[in-house]
């Protein structure tokens, strides 16, 4: 015979189950109604659950999203970085789409992130300390993101003159290390360094001249 536990509203001597001898462990229909008043109670217990599971995962997500702020606005303290390395930094934490366009937004209003300050930064960096030309500069601005409107508006700081002037400067210093070398191979040196700089062919023919004139 198969034993039955009944629930504390069921009364055991009224109902179907106890009465019938052919009970056999299986689930029976509709054996014992449950009063509404607990259908409800038990609706209503259920309801609260999940809305506390789902208060909970927004609790995390917020703290996720936080945390993930508060790293970024350290990464920002030593690294220059443009919104879309922002963007895809974000991404590969696996940020919401939704949530990093908010908090890059978020970044941009409080002028953590610039990308026409940037562009000018890098632009003076590359040029006065690198040595490097209008064309590569433009390139790996371009490379990390940055518009080209941006990278155009910054590269005005730059005239023809200007660089004229840094890669002669490049030559004058760059040639002093060829003492030992025949003005030919001093030439040719010269121009493949200035080239790999992103120089045109004129200002590296210009800078090339006056670097060698300074060897005799």
């Amino acid at each position: 015979m198969t034993n039955v536990t009944f629930l504390p509203w069921v009364d055991p001597e009224s109902s179907p189950i106890a009465a019938s001898p052919d009970i056999s462990g299986e689930a029976v229909g509709d054996a014992a109604e449950v009063p509404a008043g607990v259908q409800r109670l038990s609706r209503v217990m259920f309801t609260e659950v999940e809305d506390v599971v789902e208060d909970e995962e927004e609790s995390v997500a917020a703290l996720d999203l936080d945390a993930l702020e508060q790293t970024l606005l350290r990464k920002l303290h030593t690294h220059d970085m443009s919104v879309h390395e922002v963007m895809a930094w974000l991404r590969s934490k696996d940020a919401a789409e939704g949530d990093a366009a908010e908090l890059v937004a978020k970044f941009e209003r409080l002028n953590y992130l610039n990308d026409e300050r940037l562009a000018r930064e890098l632009v003076s960096r590359l040029s006065e300390r690198k040595g490097k030309s209008k064309s590569v500069i433009a390139r790996e601005l371009r490379q990390r993101g940055i518009s080209s409107s941006a990278v155009d508006e910054a590269l005005e700081a730059i005239d023809d003159d200007d660089e004229l002037s840094k890669a002669t400067e490049l030559a004058l210093q760059r040639v002093r290390q060829f003492s030992k070398l025949d003005d030919a191979t001093a030439e040719r040196r010269l121009v493949g360094f200035l080239s790999r700089r992103g120089y045109s062919g004129q200002t590296v023919r210009e800078a090339c001249r006056e670097a060698l004139a300074s060897r005799n």
